[in-house]
């Protein structure tokens, strides 16, 4: 092809689109461009507020599988066989405030005015030293509490168990000086960050169904 006819078909590209209809063509464009950003914009955040909805969306521990002739809830102290006394009354603690939190259950102290009893035995609370220092010396700690626990439906004309895991555990770690002058201050801070820790995932889990 020569240069004379190249130079011929740019001008026509050219005078094309510099015509009526190429400036049409170059305008519907550029409102496609201009709009279609927001357009999508919109469209997701449609999307994304019906998605909650369509999944039936819930915040993580307000919902519940319980039945509900249940409306009030006994926390019983656990049995402790541990040798970490103060543990079952942390649990205890940590447990009702939990359960208080959630509004659907009234607390009641007597396990006999109770629609359902939450008790359980305390088998296994342990220290194990995870990081040493150079000279051999434990620098960090991981606290692990496993609970035999139960619920228990007393509505009815006999007692019938909702809910049952014999080795639900939690576990957290600390960290102490290597001169250890303070690691029974960070070891009761341990157990009272795991006793929330463990009510917290307790109720959720009994609350999200079993």
């Amino acid at each position: 092809m020569t240069p004379s006819a190249d130079r011929s078909k740019v001008e026509g590209r050219r005078s094309w689109a510099c015509g009526p209809a190429g400036r049409r063509r170059c305008h519907l464009v550029a409102r496609w461009r201009a709009t279609r950003g927001p357009w999508l914009v919109r469209l997701l955040a449609v999307a994304c507020c019906a998605l909650p909805a369509a999944c039936g969306y819930h915040l993580v521990g307000t919902s519940s599988s319980l039945p509900a002739t249940i409306e009030s809830l006994c926390v019983t102290p656990f049995v402790n066989q541990t040798e970490r006394n103060e543990l079952d009354q942390r649990l205890a603690e940590a447990l009702t405030q939990e359960w208080v939190k959630r509004g659907r259950f009234q607390l009641v102290s007597s396990p006999e005015h109770a629609d359902a009893v939450l008790s359980g035995t305390i088998v296994q609370a342990t220290a194990i030293p995870v990081q040493f220092d150079q000279q051999g010396r434990a620098t960090e700690y991981q606290l692990m509490l496993v609970v035999n626990v139960q619920l228990v439906d007393r509505s009815g004309e006999k007692p019938v168990t909702l809910w049952q895991d014999k080795r639900f555990s939690r576990n957290t770690s600390y960290t102490v000086d290597a001169d250890a002058t303070d690691y029974f201050d960070r070891e009761t801070e341990a157990i009272e960050r795991l006793a929330r820790d463990f009510a917290r995932s307790l109720v959720v889990t009994i609350l999200e169904g079993f």
